[in-house]
């Protein structure tokens, strides 16, 4: 998979555009240090050269002239001094601007077995007669994977030149190739090809056959030949064949028709006993007339369970008068999944008298999502009060709570905020995440959620409420002004913030930190008042950013008290490995150290689990070392295996990372990491 990694990484930045924005256009030229550097480019080295080279290529698009030179200059470049990784790169770039001119080199190259797949995708890629006498030849010549890939490549280019060479190789004795070949004749619609896939196939191709047969049903509708495109289509629509293959037959059959005649077979379809016609009816239910319509309507007692499930709906969307008794009679009569299109087709109604009758579904284990999901498409005036009221019972709260958050039915804050005083947890957690929902970060709803959390008992309680309380304020866009309205609420008239109002608020309001926070805690740091110091460390460690790590540092490996140590050691672990600019040696090393600092086994873990942002080899070899320590071996394992699962890290490594992966396999005692690592051994 190595020689892949540089080609998909390219290919993304050719087609994004990211590299834009670290060359300005006065770079876009690359200087000939930087086109030398494809020559000795091996995977795993520094890119910039070549993005270099590739941002003056895009210049090529401007005239035929600069694209015959820089092709020219790009296949000067394919010899045996360049290496793999520099020769992938040449074709890559020859997809872009190759012409005429390049083909005889890119052709040589065909023929080599480790550049092959890179110069046949340069070849398709190449308009003209020219690239593709080269791929025809090596229909005569090539085996395997790599004639599967000349075949694939015909197809693209649909050059009919190749038909019959290629209706032949549908019954090779290599499956791949006959794959190849049966799925390449779908780009065909010619007298031999549907002949060839007609004919029906042992049963691992007979898949392929009916996908290629259907896309040539539909490019002979496309090229106007309605006849014979029904022709293939009646042919699919045979009840042997797969469900999808059959109902994009009968799909194309309607396709095939005059409007008129279409709509009488969507009629029909209806009240047939085929799941193929079914879904095809149901999915033009819409083209037909209104009279049509009704018709049908009048009808539905007689129609398919399937399509009558699929015809509710669609009437509820019309908000068809016919249907409330039908929907109410189907609710206390129909099985399970007629049951669940009613309660869907209520919501898309709207109708408030159908929210009692959806409320009450919510008991119900089988209907409650579906009767959740109609009640949402309510407005939130017309569902906030029956909602409210039934929040005292339990089998119910979740529910409604989900439904009142998703609306942010305001009207449930006051009723909100008094249930989350609570003690039961079964009550209180759900409560508050709700309130958390629901309310937004001003000067209405802040003071009620500050009140709450003021008075909020220690522990998991308070916890909640400041959890509730962060995901209110982080909606406001600027995080350096999500403390200013706690702060604003918090402050006694004079503008004061009282010592007791610090030692409960400093570690809410050290979630949200800003500059006017840490001014207020630094203070407190290492003053001599014990609670307000336990407060401000707790801001501190609670920090969203890396702004104070070095204080977090001092904390931890010179504090007195070991709980704060240990408060401040993970809390530097933390944001030492937050997104940032510095490199990657620098994070590792920082680990390195707190882990040489940790005094027990859930913060070393914590420092190996942590390591899997830093993607380097360097970390890995790092991680590695702890796989024979029993207490931080599945840690270790956890981490490898995250690693392992970045291409750009793992392929140009392999034969470093390959042996650490086969101990994590022996070591790890977690099934999906064993398989992860598998998967990426494989190069999966």
């Amino acid at each position: 998979m190595k020689k892949y990694s540089l080609l998909l990484f390219l290919s993304f930045i050719f087609l994004n555009g990211l590299c834009f924005h670290a060359y300005s256009a006065e770079n876009a030229v690359a200087g000939e240090e930087a086109w030398n550097a494809i020559k000795t480019y091996q995977f795993g080295d520094e890119l910039t050269p070549l993005i270099a080279v590739e941002l003056e290529i895009r210049r090529a698009n401007l005239s035929s002239e600069l694209q015959a030179e820089y092709a020219a200059k790009l296949a000067s470049f394919l010899n045996d001094e360049t290496t793999y990784a520099g020769r992938q790169f040449v074709c890559l770039q020859l997809r872009f601007v190759g012409t005429a001119t390049e083909v005889p080199v890119l052709a040589e190259y065909l023929n080599r077995t480790e550049d092959s797949d890179n110069a046949r995708m340069a070849l398709q890629n190449i308009s003209g007669e020219e690239a593709l006498v080269p791929l025809r030849k090596a229909l005569e010549t090539f085996q395997g994977r790599s004639l599967a890939g000349i075949i694939e490549s015909l197809a693209t280019r649909k050059d009919t030149k190749s038909v019959p060479a290629l209706i032949p190789l549908c019954d090779s004795e290599d499956q791949a190739v006959a794959l190849a070949a049966l799925a390449a004749l779908g780009a065909f619609d010619d007298k031999d090809t549907l002949e060839a896939l007609m004919k029906s196939r042992e049963a691992s191709l007979e898949a392929t056959r009916l996908e290629s047969l259907l896309r040539a049903g539909n490019l002979l509708l496309k090229n106007g030949n309605a006849s014979k495109a029904k022709a293939v289509f009646d042919t699919l629509a045979d009840i042997k064949n797969p469900l999808i293959i059959r109902q994009s037959a009968f799909d194309g059959t309607l396709r095939t028709l005059p409007e008129q005649e279409q709509n009488v077979l969507v009629y029909q379809w209806f009240f047939e006993d085929d799941t193929a016609k079914n879904i095809v009816a149901a999915s033009r239910l819409k083209q037909l007339s209104q009279s049509q319509f009704d018709e049908l309507f009048d009808k539905m007692a007689e129609m398919n369970p399937r399509t009558s499930v699929v015809f509710m709906e669609i009437a509820a969307e019309q908000q068809n008068e016919k249907l409330m008794a039908n929907l109410r009679k189907t609710l206390e009569n129909g099985n399970e999944a007629e049951r669940l299109t009613a309660l869907r087709a209520l919501g898309l109604m709207g109708d408030p008298e159908a929210i009692p009758m959806l409320i009450a579904m919510l008991k119900d284990k089988s209907t409650q999502d579906e009767a959740a999901e109609a009640l949402k498409r309510f407005s939130k005036n017309a569902v906030s009060q029956p909602l409210i009221q039934i929040l005292d019972q339990a089998d119910l709260r979740i529910k409604a709570l989900e439904i009142l958050s998703d609306l942010k039915c305001y009207d449930a804050i006051d009723p909100l905020i008094v249930m989350a005083q609570s003690e039961d947890s079964a009550v209180f957690v759900p409560v508050i995440a709700a309130l958390g929902k629901i309310c937004d970060p001003d000067n209405s709803d802040i003071p009620r959620m500050l009140k709450l959390y003021m008075a909020s008992r220690s522990g998991a309680h308070r916890e909640n409420v400041e959890r509730a309380i962060v995901v209110i304020c982080e909606n406001i866009s600027d995080p350096e002004k999500r403390a200013d309205i706690l702060l604003n609420h918090l402050r006694t008239n004079d503008g004061e913030l009282t010592n007791a109002v610090l030692v409960t608020a400093l570690p809410l309001l050290g979630k949200l930190g800003n500059k006017q926070v840490a001014d207020i805690l630094f203070p407190h740091l290492t003053g001599t008042q014990p609670d307000l110091q336990r407060a401000a460390i707790r801001a501190l460690c609670n920090w969203p950013n890396a702004d104070y790590m070095d204080e977090l540092w001092k904390i931890a490996s010179n504090n007195a008290s070991r709980e704060y140590s240990q408060w401040a050691l993970r809390a530097y672990i933390r944001v030492a490995t937050l997104k940032n600019d510095r490199p990657e040696s620098d994070t590792l090393a920082m680990l390195q150290n707190a882990m040489k600092l940790a005094t027990t086994n859930s913060d070393r873990q914590l420092c190996l689990n942590r390591v899997s942002t830093v993607r380097t080899m360097e970390a890995v070899e790092w991680a590695a070392g702890y796989l024979d320590n029993p207490a931080l071996a599945q840690a270790a394992c956890e981490t490898l295996a995250e690693l392992a699962r970045h291409r750009f890290l793992r392929e140009p490594n392999k034969e470093q990372f390959d042996p650490i992966l086969i101990k994590v396999e022996q070591t790890s005692k977690d099934t999906q990491i064993i398989e992860s690592v598998k998967r990426s051994r494989l190069g999966m």
